[in-house]
């Protein structure tokens, strides 16, 4: 388990108002939209990461969660973690392996789908020297509060130096503020604000609608980088179809993958689709 995905799944007690850019806002259930999607997108585009996803107890209190019983193991991770919040902090809890024997992981939201353009980066960070980084897509994504995104960033444990990350999972948490978003200003404040090693190790990516460079040293990921990277044709009939549907805006974009795109994915997986389509509820709600 040396190169992860890691996602955090929680019951959300309060609806954030201000996800402007998430016309799902408002419904409790959307979180759950794109976990066929997601899981099985990874599975054929990252065949050698492994998806964990820390979730919290309350979870299951939906019957939508039922979805989680098809996928796990061979799939994904699934790790609970009883973690009392309030807002969004459970969402940090996708840097735990920052403290582990972990070779490289990336924090990514289960309400996104991989694009082509992440998938490219992912990559040239793998091939960088760079231990840190962060790809912004959103015309909104630069300055201070977007230096890094708390579902697009990419780290290598094994290579940040402890005055970088700090000595523990709990000392990292502590220094929280437990108000939404505690998760992107953690890792700003932590990995942005050391001119010093940033100059030379932490991996930039303007793309999509971003062309502002950050207001920091660091190192960039050119469009000539991210064109070296190969796609090979079942990953591009897979960002071909994210690209037709209209949910390849940008990279961490909230969609809806239910439909044509999730039901490709499913005929490539004829034992998880059956069982899909077995279960009412689930079946319903997958649009199958």
């Amino acid at each position: 388990m040396n190169k992860l995905l890691t996602y955090c799944f929680f019951k959300p007690l309060v609806l954030p108002q201000n996800r402007t850019w998430d016309k799902d806002w408002n419904k409790e259930d959307r979180y759950y939209y794109n976990i066929p999607a997601v899981v099985l997108t990874n599975k054929i585009i990252y065949p050698d990461y492994d998806t964990i996803l820390y979730v919290t107890p309350n979870i299951f209190e939906n019957p939508l969660s039922q979805i989680f019983d098809i996928f796990k193991d061979n799939f994904i991770q699934i790790i609970e973690i009883d973690l009392q919040y309030s807002m969004t902090e459970p969402m940090v809890l996708r840097m735990l392996p920052l403290w582990e024997d972990v070779e490289i992981f990336h924090t990514r939201d289960m309400d996104s789908v991989p694009t082509e353009t992440e998938y490219q980066y992912l990559r040239c960070f793998e091939h960088s020297e760079c231990t840190i980084g962060t790809i912004r897509t959103h015309p909104n994504h630069y300055g201070r509060g977007c230096r890094m995104l708390g579902g697009l960033s990419s780290f290598k444990p094994n290579k940040i130096p402890a005055n970088i990350k700090g000595p523990s999972f709990n000392e990292y948490f502590k220094h929280g503020h437990y108000q939404y978003g505690c998760d992107q200003d953690l890792l700003i404040s932590y990995f942005t604000t050391t001119p010093e090693y940033t100059k030379n190790y932490f991996y930039d990516c303007m793309a999509y609608q971003q062309h502002n460079y950050q207001d920091f040293p660091c190192k960039v990921c050119s469009p000539q980088d991210l064109k070296s990277i190969d796609i090979e044709s079942d990953q591009k009939l897979l960002f071909d179809t994210l690209k037709e549907e209209g949910l390849d805006s940008w990279a961490g974009e909230p969609i809806d993958a239910r439909g044509p795109y999730t039901e490709i994915l499913l005929s490539k997986f004829n034992k998880e689709r059956e069982a899909i389509e077995a279960n009412n509820l689930l079946s319903k709600f997958y649009l199958l």
